[in-house]
């Protein structure tokens, strides 16, 4: 994300407005500190397609490797605990043996 002081912003905000068209957002700043962002409109709103491009663009998503096939999925017996067992310890465990 692009950053920018207000009176950077002030001098060259066409400049700046050219990149929020190409799709980067831009945080004003006041003494280095954060003010406000300025980010692409949607008039439309953003739609699931959006969103998920979105995602996929900033790396917090990753595309599926194939297709769901949701009657297997459906179907996976759910897991269950054992007597005595805590899930938040199993997962921290799991999570320790993985790292």
């Amino acid at each position: 994300m692009k950053r920018a002081s207000v009176s950077e912003a002030k001098n060259g905000l066409s400049g700046l407005l050219g990149e929020v068209r190409r799709g980067e957002a831009v945080l004003i700043t006041h003494r280095g500190r954060p003010i406000a962002r300025i980010e692409p409109c949607h008039v439309d709103g953003p739609g699931e397609e959006h969103a998920v491009a979105e995602l996929l663009r900033r790396g917090v998503a990753i595309p599926p490797r194939a297709p769901l096939d949701i009657e297997r999925f459906l179907n996976v017996p759910a897991a269950r605990l054992t007597d005595g067992a805590v899930a938040s310890e199993i997962i921290v465990n799991e999570r320790q043996t993985r790292g």
